[in-house]
């Protein structure tokens, strides 16, 4: 009852393969960004690509609507914001989803992590906060980062003297 008949084993062999390559989350319209395992990048990545790490990588990322992939190799010490995030490797820092965060078996991360579906496979470590939330607030407070990352970017440009909120109290 269940048994296929006639099917070529060839192409269901193609089939498994490329069901499991990666993970449906990564598929969309356009190939996935690869940073290979020889690759050791210090600095910000801003795009709405999907991104695959392999190497290491240092610094910020944000993927808008793009997922990142760190593989079983990849190593990645940043704050990331993207809308689906998956670990088999090492991470550290603030990881911000506003769909979901996968820590697979093999992945270690260390940092806080806040998606409104969080799944941490067994086997794997992990060494941090959990926050869960919906997508609007998840959408809010990627906002509030973009607004006080600007700000700051602003008040570092000014003079150190004048900062607001700085004068002394007045007594009762």
């Amino acid at each position: 009852m269940f048994k296929k008949a006639g099917g070529d084993p060839m192409a269901e062999e193609a089939f498994n393969q490329r069901a499991t390559s990666r993970p449906t989350t990564i598929l969309r319209n356009q190939e996935p960004t690869p940073i290979g395992p020889s690759m050791h990048i210090n600095g910000h990545i801003r795009g709405d690509q999907d991104l695959i790490v392999h190497g290491h990588l240092e610094g910020s990322i944000n993927l808008g609507e793009g997922v990142l992939m760190v593989t079983s190799e990849g190593q990645v010490y940043a704050d990331v914001v993207a809308r689906v995030i998956t670990i088999e490797g090492r991470a550290e820092g603030k990881l911000q989803a506003t769909e979901q965060i996968i820590v697979r078996q093999s992945g270690r991360v260390g940092g806080s992590i806040c998606a409104p579906r969080i799944a941490l496979d067994f086997g794997c470590a992990f060494n941090g906060s959990v926050r869960t939330q919906t997508t609007e607030q998840s959408a809010s407070a990627i906002k509030d980062n973009k607004i006080a990352d600007f700000k700051s970017a602003i008040s570092a440009s000014s003079d150190p003297q004048s900062k607001p909120g700085m004068s002394k109290a007045s007594p009762r």
